[in-house]
């Protein structure tokens, strides 16, 4: 859980965290609003309430991808 005002590295923390974890066998997914900037290697979805896709619609929809490793 990463917590914090805007400004404070929250999205440079969780994104610098993905990059630790990340391998060639482990499928990494993300719902994200929005998607700062791509990660090579990781699934990365933004939520787009305007055509549905909510955090709690997107992350029922990212269980269904088998995935390792979630960041919501």
């Amino acid at each position: 859980l990463v917590t914090g005002p805007t400004g404070s590295g929250k999205t440079t923390t969780l994104y610098g965290a993905l990059n630790e974890i990340r391998n060639d066998e482990d499928k990494i997914i993300t719902i994200e609003d929005p998607v700062e900037y791509q990660l090579q290697g990781i699934m990365q979805i933004p939520v787009n309430e305007k055509k549905g896709l909510t955090f709690a619609r997107g992350l029922r929809s990212i269980l269904r991808h088998d995935p390792d490793k979630i960041m919501v």
